[in-house]
Parts: structure tokens; C-alpha cells; sequence
């Protein structure tokens, strides 16, 4: 096992990158969950799948590259840390008989979990389907101990019920089962500048694979995705679960990202923090409109919104080549 304390970071949706910093707190290296969210790029553009709507399809303000799985992994690469990552289809026995063993010397990030089958956490969404991520940290008389961002230090959950979450079957965007990151060890320390360089050549590729992917995937991203929700909005096409997902996710999570980048931007280009910033409070106030049955000023917020985004890719791609 690792021998530094494991700093305890939770708090409302970074879940992956509150999983991520408490593995590095383990090694003795203490970095903000808030640093490891933007450097995962997950945070980055918006997607929304149309033709999926009438069943439930879901907006959200993030990257169609960019999962969070794909970000943990970003994320650890660009701060100068390797580690060791895997994901099976195997028989669970197999994926909970290897981390037993993992765990003798290292916590593990697992994930992504389908967070309804977490059974200590009284709180959890009834429906499979929503991805969740945590640090495990011992196996101890047939259960699992972890540290959950979702508030729950020193938790336990039986294998059998971890081995179920831990599939991830209803996680759409999951690249095999029983995925994990664990003993991450420094190769490199970048600068801030460094650092800040190469976030943005991430941030462009992401960019521009979303635009591959989208045709293939059926979906509309960045501004159109934006534009496309005002238009629900406006008309009152929001399905039930379009409406809830607004409201208690991805418009409060888009503000706390858009600050959270605006500092980080604060290296860069001010031009890229004033725009980041606005597009905090535009995501604030389209929350509270909504929230307050506003419909037209919410989708007002929403179509300011699609042109912000327009302008944060465009600052992101002009900013000047390193050096």
C-alpha cells in the first residue's frame, strides 16, 4: 500500500477527478481535483443526438471525444505521471481477483461504475446508466473499501455488488468492463507555461475529433448542439428527463467548469478567461430561468451560449504555437 495519507476530495460531479487526486495524494502528491477536470478536456464543447430525443436523449456541455475515462488518462499524461491502466470483458472473478492483488500496493481509480448498483449510497439514482467513478483503496472480508466522491469516505461494498457496477453494462460510452488506473508514477514535471501548452494541443485534438465522430454518431456539437436545445426550450419540447438533467447536471456542472478553466486560462489569454467567465454566468442565469419556468429567457441564455462556444473554440485554436 502507498504510504502517504489519502487526501479525501469530494464534492458535487468532478467525481473522476476527485478520484484522480486522491490517487496522486497517495504517492504524496497533492494536485486540485479543479486543475485535473479542465486537464481532462471532458469539460470542452457540447453534444446532443436529435434523432435520440423522443427516447430520452440527453445535451450535454462536454466533449463527444472526450469521456471521462479518456480524460483520467489525459489528464495523468499531460501533469508527467505514468501509470498502469486496464479494462476486461473477462469473467468478473478474474477482474476482482487481479484487483485484490493491485491493491497490496497501490489504490485504484475504478470506473466508469453504474452508479445505481452503489449499494452504501442511499442517495443513488433508481435507473441504471449514470457513470460514476471512485477510489478503491483495500479489499478486507469479502467487501471493497473506497473513498467515493459522491461523500462517502471509508465505504464498503460487497464484491458481488461491486463486480455488477464495476461491469459498467449500462455505461454507453464504456470501453470494457471493469476499467482502473493505478500506481501512477512522476517522469516529468512540466511548468505552468509547459503545461498550459500542451493542455491546449489536447484541447484542439479534441476539437477536432469531435467533429470526426459527430456524422457517425448522430449528433449535433458546440454551437448547433447549443442552438438545438434552445430550440426545445423555447418550444417546450424537453422531454421529462431532458428537463431534469438540465437542471440538476449539466447546466450547474457547466458553470462550475467555465470557471474552473477561466482560471486556468488566467496563463494564457485573457480573452479566453473573459469569455469563460461569461459563459459561467450565462449557464448560471439559464439554470435559473429554467428552473423558474422562464422558458424564453432561458432559451435566450442557451443561444447566447452557442455563440460563446463558437468563440471559445476559435480563442483556443488562435492562441500562438508554444515558444
Amino acid at each position: 500500500m502507498a504510504g502517504h495519507p489519502i487526501t479525501f476530495h469530494d464534492g458535487g460531479w468532478y467525481c473522476y477527478a476527485n478520484s484522480t487526486a486522491m490517487l496522486l495524494s497517495a504517492i504524496g502528491e497533492e494536485v486540485s481535483p479543479r486543475l485535473i477536470e479542465v486537464l481532462s478536456g471532458v469539460g470542452l464543447g457540447a453534444f446532443v443526438a436529435p434523432e435520440a430525443a423522443t427516447a430520452g436523449g440527453l445535451p450535454f456541455f462536454s466533449s463527444l471525444a472526450g469521456p471521462p475515462d479518456s480524460g483520467i488518462s489525459r489528464a495523468l499524461t499531460l501533469l508527467g505521471f505514468e501509470f498502469d491502466e486496464h479494462a476486461s470483458d473477462g469473467p468478473g472473478a478474474a477482474a476482482l481477483a487481479e484487483l485484490s492483488a493491485v491493491l497490496a500496493g497501490s489504490p485504484a481509480i475504478l470506473g466508469p461504475l453504474d452508479m445505481s448498483l452503489l449499494s452504501y449510497n442511499p442517495g443513488r439514482p433508481a435507473s441504471p446508466g449514470i457513470d460514476h467513478y471512485v477510489l478503491a483503496v483495500r479489499m478486507e472480508a469479502g467487501r471493497t473499501v473506497v473513498y467515493d466522491p459522491a461523500g462517502f469516505a471509508e465505504a464498503t461494498i460487497p464484491v458481488a455488488g461491486l463486480d455488477a457496477a464495476w461491469r459498467a453494462d449500462a455505461i454507453g460510452y464504456r470501453r470494457g468492463g471493469y476499467r482502473y488506473w493505478t500506481r501512477p508514477r512522476r517522469v516529468a514535471r512540466p511548468g505552468a507555461d509547459a503545461l498550459a501548452a500542451a493542455a491546449v494541443v489536447a484541447f484542439r485534438r479534441l476539437y477536432a475529433e469531435a467533429d470526426r465522430l459527430a456524422p457517425a454518431a448522430g449528433c449535433l456539437t458546440d454551437a448547433a448542439a447549443i442552438e438545438y436545445v434552445a430550440g426545445l426550450v423555447r418550444g417546450s419540447g424537453l422531454t421529462p428527463a431532458q428537463s431534469g438533467h438540465l437542471l440538476r447536471f449539466a447546466l450547474p456542472l457547466g458553470a462550475k467548469r467555465a470557471l474552473d478553466f477561466a482560471t486556468f486560462f488566467e496563463r494564457l489569454n485573457p480573452e479566453l478567461v473573459d469569455l469563460k467567465r461569461r459563459q459561467a454566468r450565462l449557464f448560471g442565469a439559464c439554470h435559473s430561468n429554467l428552473a423558474r419556468g422562464e422558458a424564453p429567457s432561458a432559451a435566450d441564455s442557451l443561444v447566447r451560449l452557442a455563440g460563446l462556444e463558437s468563440a471559445i473554440r476559435k480563442a483556443i485554436e488562435d492562441l500562438p504555437p508554444a515558444g
